[in-house]
């Protein structure tokens, strides 16, 4: 900055030179004022960004702690699901075994029953055959007897002859009611059997 002084008798003239140099000082001093305020404006600027780098810097740190826990975390949960995923197919296979080895078992009993009944059915035949054939022969025992004892009484003749007019006489009633008797008994039977076979 230039400054003209005007002279006098013993050189500059005072009043201006120490105007001046007040000037100066005062804009030195306002321009110094401005600039420690700066300053000051920097350093708070300056502390703001530290506080906040060391926020974030303990964000980071915290969020790198909670990654690590968060990796931990899925490599035990991919573990556990792995774990479960295994023991679900082992009990899948160990249940689908029990029931293969269950229906085997059934079917054996089955087979086994099966084959009771049949023999039950061969046996409960036999039965029935001798039971029948034990009732035809009791009947016609007593037929006979009967038959034999009318004979000797003189009651009842020879039914197997025709009589004059050609025709056979007819059984007593109670002769038709032992052989209806008999028949009925051989129906029911062969009725069973059938039953039975079926």
């Amino acid at each position: 900055m230039k400054k003209k002084f005007s002279t006098c008798m013993i050189g500059y003239n005072k009043e201006q030179v120490d105007r001046y140099l007040n000037e100066l000082i005062s804009d030195y001093e306002e321009e110094l004022r401005k600039k420690k305020d700066r300053i000051f404006e920097l350093a708070e600027e300056t502390r703001n960004l530290k506080l906040k780098n060391e926020e974030l810097s303990q964000s980071i740190e915290q969020f790198t702690h909670q990654e690590k826990y968060i990796s931990r975390a899925l490599i035990v949960a991919e573990q556990r699901a792995q774990a479960i995923v295994e023991e679900g197919q082992r009990k899948s296979r160990a249940e689908s075994e029990q029931i293969r080895l269950e229906k085997e078992r059934w079917r054996k009993k089955f087979r086994e029953v099966r084959h009771e009944l049949l023999e039950f059915e061969k046996e409960l035949v036999n039965i029935i055959e001798r039971f029948r054939d034990e009732i035809n022969y009791y009947a016609a025992k007593e037929i006979s007897d009967i038959i034999l004892v009318d004979g000797e009484n003189g009651v009842i003749e020879n039914k197997s002859e025709p009589d004059s007019l050609g025709s056979y006489e007819r059984p007593s009633k109670e002769d038709e009611t032992k052989i209806g008797s008999i028949n009925e008994t051989e129906e029911i039977i062969n009725v069973g059997k059938n039953k039975v076979i079926a």
